[in-house]
């Protein structure tokens, strides 16, 4: 993919915690959850976030990844952000005791893996983030994506028309133009246990 033509993910939200994606500062990470786009994004790509139904579809996030981690990089250099929430001990992942999110049960291997063979984490220092300020305002002129988003499934996969990738990228443009804060809500919900790491609705192209 050039620097003109980014690849483009587009996923929807089952909780919008602040664990997937973290905002802190000026800086957005995917870290846990969503396992197949963090591996398969890289530099240049763009994200979108948008809620589920019990977000009513609204447009949470836009992040363009500007750098990519793997192994547990991320994890020994931003110990201190929220979604930190594995340490490495003697090359095996465990959780963390102050951590926030996946307190239970068979987490690791899909956030990161036994080893850490499964953290990528893709950062992102051009993004705008929504959360609780979120709108579904793109329905309105953007008819191929209101009709991808109303339509996403469980685990569907899709490769987008130029029509749909134009709407996309005009999207972004527009809101970069009219929000200049990168962080722009906080995040939806309050409850830190709300379990984010299921298979939720994606696509990319």
């Amino acid at each position: 993919m050039s620097d003109t033509v980014p690849e483009i993910f587009i996923y929807k939200m089952v909780v919008d915690n602040g664990g997937a994606p973290c905002v802190t500062g000026n800086l957005l990470s995917l870290a846990i959850c969503k396992p197949k786009i963090r591996k398969s994004a890289g530099e240049g790509s763009l994200i979108f976030g948008f809620g589920g139904k019990k977000y009513k579809e609204q447009l949470i996030y836009i992040a363009c990844v500007t750098n990519k981690l793997e192994l547990d990089d991320y994890y020994q250099q931003y110990a201190r952000r929220a979604d930190c929430i594995y340490k490495s001990v003697n090359g095996k992942a465990e959780l963390r005791r102050s951590a926030k999110f996946h307190k239970g049960s068979g987490h690791i291997k899909r956030d990161v893996g036994n080893n850490f063979e499964n953290a990528f984490v893709l950062l992102s220092k051009d993004f705008r983030y929504f959360g609780n300020k979120s709108n579904a305002d793109y329905k309105t002129n953007c008819p191929n994506l209101k009709m991808l988003i109303e339509g996403l499934t469980q685990g569907h996969r899709k490769h987008h028309k130029t029509a749909l990738r134009d709407e996309l990228l005009k999207l972004k443009e527009e809101i970069w133009k009219n929000n200049k804060r990168m962080k722009i809500g906080d995040p939806s919900d309050v409850g830190s246990r709300l379990a984010c790491n299921t298979d939720s609705p994606s696509a990319s192209c």
